[in-house]
């Protein structure tokens, strides 16, 4: 059992958006809320989209659990977040991350 609740793109801006995906799904010990979630947040350079950060609670390198993976590191970070913490979360690293990359590009 998979089932859609949300599958959102907001757009922040004319070179931002979020991808915001909410799954119902069968509780478990992977999922105990029954929730699977994904936040993107997408930034347009000159001919693509680029993801500089995602939180998700997805399956990654066979560990179950909330995880954020950020442009340019190797590493994921766990931590324990719920999904509206999420949202805040993957908006505020990339807000920090949209700022140093439009800083750059002045």
């Amino acid at each position: 059992m998979r089932e859609t609740l949300i599958n959102q793109e907001i757009i922040l801006a004319e070179d931002a958006r979020l991808v915001k995906r909410l799954w119902k799904v069968a509780k478990s010990r992977d999922f105990p809320q029954g929730l699977e979630f994904s936040y993107q947040l997408l930034f347009f350079d000159r001919t693509k989209w680029i993801q500089i950060a995602r939180i998700d609670n997805q399956m990654h390198g066979g560990k179950q659990g909330t995880h954020i993976h950020i442009f340019g590191r190797r590493k994921v970070k766990w931590e324990d977040l719920a999904f509206e913490e999420a949202e805040k979360r993957v908006l505020g690293i990339g807000e920090r991350m949209l700022r140093s990359i439009r800083g750059r590009k002045k």
